[in-house]
């Protein structure tokens, strides 16, 4: 039987038990029981979501016990480290249906309830030879019972053999049942920023690293291979593990529906769950679980979790450095490449289509030589100040014209902009795949000294030396003759230069004395 607790008692029948600075009787642990593991799941998930778990797990114990009627019921005991823990504790399982008790060792009491503000003590304790081999003795008000330990489950078990739950209305049977939920839930997953993690099948790897980087998506992958994935004839399982940063809502719609492709985002440093599914637990409550040189990843569709050995982190290598574009300019052979991350590269050409986009300014232009007398009609209407930032260098096609301000002066000519520093392309034409300027520059064999020329209808590129180009005015103006002529024998000859002498006389004191009417009196006048 049990009894109330009064305000200010100091004896207890039950052992291990005290008021604390609130004056509610607590023990040194708390324990939970639950009759089903669907109960016992339910208030980790609750409890997770208000607390976090790394605080709990190190004192936490899992244990299936068994009834004296050989039924099977889950105990949970915890540290209690304060009244405060025990409240919430004793909050979630009341409402889950479960009973709450504290104390220590083998015997524990009721938790205070509303019955009981102070919590409850016990008449008399349970006889021995009625408990048996009981390991725990547990009092409340409609029994007294003693509960024999089966066996200890760990919590990382209990983590890793959940399953996802689908999340209703962004699982992907949801988004393939309308547009108007797509528009609702993958969007805004693009627009948070995030980045998303895609497990791809090793037969796609080439084709989504390369619609990621024509698409100009950062992203970074690694060839990884799941831990006891070794099947019976020695085969492993391995897949294609691309994080991608900021990845737009028609991409995340597209890869939902392709088989083969998981998108799944990051919960923790270390672990993911695929998109649409939630862990039944707050899996970030409890990153202690997580082994830190493993990488983990959660799959709805699969039902399965993936350990993958990460010691020091995944390898990943940049997606633009697994994949080779470019023109052969006969001038160097692409290196060969090891990539950490053991992923396959990809070859894809580059090429030149018209672009969609407003062009740029105009940096260059290319006049073939059968419009050379235009462009010497052209030289005289442009701005002196225009014409000095122009340089000309002569190519057999013609002379190449470039400005660092842009050639807007001069509409003639084949025009083009500039891709990247020292790289022109034609004006209105972009590359397919659309590639950094660091990577075209890479591609190209740099620019260093040259400038680098593509025009439409070319099989290659060509390269026009920096020291070839001279400013334009200085090109354009011809060389003048100047004829020096001899003296005429019409005109007079020149009077010979007179001698001039310059006297200098003391003028006085008073040298305009006398001066009157406009006139200077002459020397001896008074």
């Amino acid at each position: 039987m049990l009894e109330h607790v009064a305000l200010h008692q100091t004896r207890f029948n039950a052992p291990g038990v005290a008021p604390d600075s609130r004056g509610i009787l607590l023990g040194k642990q708390g324990a939970v029981l639950f009759a089903s593991i669907d109960k016992l799941v339910g208030f980790f998930r609750i409890l997770s979501e208000e607390a976090p778990l790394d605080d709990l797990l190190p004192t936490l114990k899992l244990l299936q016990v068994r009834t004296p009627l050989q039924s099977r019921e889950f105990l949970i005991l915890f540290h209690a480290a304060s009244s405060y823990l025990v409240d919430r504790a004793a909050r979630i399982t009341t409402l889950l249906g479960g009973l709450t008790f504290t104390g220590s060792g083998k015997h524990y009491v009721k938790y205070r309830d509303e019955g009981s503000p102070l919590g409850y003590d016990v008449s008399e304790l349970f006889a021995e030879a009625e408990a048996g081999s009981a390991d725990y003795l547990l009092y409340a008000e409609a029994f007294t019972q003693g509960y024999s330990r089966v066996k200890e489950i760990p919590f990382s078990q209990l983590v890793f053999r959940l399953s996802p739950r689908a999340i209703p209305g962004e699982g992907p049977r949801s988004r393939r049942r309308g547009a108007a939920v797509k528009r609702s839930a993958a969007p805004d997953r693009a627009a948070s920023g995030e980045a998303l993690w895609l497990v791809v099948r090793p037969g796609l790897g080439s084709s989504v690293l390369t619609y990621l980087w024509r698409n100009r998506v950062e992203s970074h992958a690694a060839l990884v291979e799941r831990e006891g994935a070794g099947g019976a004839f020695g085969g492993r399982e391995k897949y294609l593990l691309i994080r991608a940063q900021n990845l737009p809502g028609r991409m995340l719609d597209l890869f939902t529906d392709v088989p083969g492709i998981e998108i799944h985002r990051a919960v923790g440093e270390n672990f993911v769950v695929e998109l649409g599914y939630r862990h039944p637990l707050r899996l970030e409550s409890c990153q202690s679980v997580f082994d830190r040189e493993k990488f983990y990843v959660f799959s709805g569709q699969r039902d399965a979790v993936d350990v993958i050995a990460a010691a020091g982190g995944l390898p990943l290598t940049a997606s633009e450095k697994l994949i080779t574009a470019g023109f052969d300019l006969g001038e160097r052979k692409e290196p060969t490449a090891n990539v950490a991350s053991k992923a396959a590269e990809v070859a894809v050409m580059l090429r030149l289509v018209p672009s969609s986009t407003p062009p740029r300014r105009v940096s260059a232009t290319l006049v073939s030589w059968t419009h050379l007398d235009w462009l010497k009609k052209l030289v005289f209407a442009v701005p002196p100040p225009v014409l000095t930032g122009y340089r000309v260098a002569p190519v057999d096609d013609g002379l190449l014209i470039t400005g660092a301000r842009g050639v807007d002066g001069l509409p003639i000519g084949e025009l083009f902009q500039e891709a990247a520093p020292s790289i022109y392309i034609p004006v209105g034409f972009e590359f397919l795949p659309r590639i950094s300027e660091s990577v075209l520059t890479d591609h190209v064999g740099g620019v260093g000294g040259r400038v680098v020329l593509f025009r439409r209808g070319s099989a290659a590129p060509f390269a026009v030396a920096e020291s070839d180009f001279e400013p334009l005015g200085r090109r354009m103006l011809g060389r003048l003759e100047i004829e020096t002529r001899p003296r005429s024998t019409r005109a007079a000859v020149p009077r010979p230069p007179a001698d001039t002498l310059v006297q200098n006389e003391p003028l006085g004191a008073l040298p305009l004395w006398g001066f009157q009417g406009g006139e200077i009196p002459e020397a001896g006048d008074e």
